[in-house]
């Protein structure tokens, strides 16, 4: 039996006989990709183990979803109307933008608490006091996040939250190939960021719909992810009224902070002997998204979607960014949303991180990074 139809079995066996998986075209060779170079990896079994029950947990949450959904009609009727997704380069500034973004009591943007209990969905009318708020909170505190730790990146169970969760379920996207082991299995990482599955975007709509239909109605989403540069086109396929916002930040800065990211999120404190592998990881996997991302630019009709803004831009003039994002894509920015958004600026959740690294740290020079980003940094430099 393939790996994957044993893993999917696994999961039938657990949610009691369920056997419809959703778009199943979606998602079944990244998985089997992601098995195979998991069995030809170099780790102990309970690591290995670990993963391949948390990638069968995915499974028994797609199963349970597309179950509900074939139970309520009303879920695939939800029309997800004009989304404005933000993307770019991580470490660009994507994260500040969407936090502000989602102050305006107009839109709707996925929350931490709703993407890590999809199975369970909320009940609309307990949807603001869900008993699973103040418990996932516990939960993100007790972990000791290495990345919460050093600054670089708040969790919280109301916080909005990124895409790269949803695609979770999709088994593609920013969070394989796997978690701190993502180190070991690079050929799965390899694909990941080189092919990609048909339609990737189709489970991510069905998991809005259910978000949607469990939660605040009448809302336009509002939506973040790095990731989102790999795909353009495909994302434009499933939202054609989508708006789109893409970030830019020099990619020394970009590449340099992002080494120490994934540094800090694999544990290789200073000195460590695997920062050098995880620097030349960290360039090769978004050079390859840099590419993909001006290859979809190519394409004029596409690129005029898009409106660009620099990090510095979101930082120095948050007020002013948001202004030209709405004026943009003519929306409304009524005097609560601007009020909201003006109390998030003062105070956000997420503050600039202290902690500070250099591209020596990861044995990486800053004509390395050149050699990868010169085609971007001469068409976006502008916004550096």
């Amino acid at each position: 039996m393939m790996p994957d139809i044993e893993l999917m079995a696994e999961a039938t066996a657990a949610t009691g006989g369920l056997s419809d998986f959703g778009p199943i075209d979606g998602f079944r060779t990244s998985l089997r990709v992601l098995l195979a170079d998991l069995d030809a990896a170099d780790l102990e079994p309970a690591r290995r183990q670990a993963l391949r029950d948390t990638w069968r947990g995915r499974l028994e949450t797609r199963l349970l979803l597309i179950a509900l959904r074939a139970e309520r009609p009303e879920i695939a009727a939800q029309q997800i109307m004009g989304p404005l997704m933000v993307t770019g380069l991580p470490r660009t500034g994507t994260t500040s933008l969407f936090d502000i973004l989602a102050q305006d009591p107009a839109v709707r943007a996925p929350l931490t608490w709703e993407t890590m209990t999809l199975g369970q969905p909320a009940e609309r009318g307990h949807w603001h006091d869900d008993p699973r708020i103040s418990e996932i909170d516990r939960y993100l505190a007790s972990l000791g996040d290495p990345v919460a730790q050093a600054g670089l990146h708040t969790y919280g169970a109301m916080l909005p939250d990124e895409c790269n969760n949803i695609h979770l379920y999709n088994f593609w996207g920013a969070r394989y190939p796997g978690e701190p082991e993502a180190v070991y299995l690079r050929g799965a990482s390899q694909w990941i960021h080189k092919c990609m599955p048909p339609k990737p975007y189709a489970m991510h709509k069905i998991i809005l719909q259910h978000l949607q239909a469990h939660g605040p109605s009448g809302r336009r989403w509002t939506l973040k992810e790095p990731f989102h540069i790999n795909a353009l086109g495909e994302f434009l396929a499933e939202y054609p009224d989508a708006m789109i916002v893409q970030t830019h930040r020099d990619p020394i800065a970009v590449f340099t902070s992002l080494a120490g990211l994934y540094a800090t999120i694999r544990g290789e404190g200073p000195g460590h002997p695997g920062r050098a592998a995880t620097g030349r990881y960290v360039l090769e996997r978004w050079g390859a998204s840099i590419d993909r991302c001006l290859a979809a630019r190519l394409d004029p009709a596409l690129d005029a979607r898009i409106l660009d803004i620099g990090q510095r831009e979101i930082t120095c003039e948050p007020m002013k960014t948001i202004e030209a994002v709405y004026e943009r894509f003519d929306l409304p920015l009524s005097p609560i949303a601007r009020e909201r958004m003006a109390r998030w600026i003062a105070n956000p959740a997420q503050h600039e991180s202290t902690t500070r690294f250099t591209l020596a740290e990861f044995e990486l020079t800053e004509n390395d990074v050149e050699k990868v980003v010169a085609p971007y940094r001469e068409r976006f430099q502008v916004y550096f």
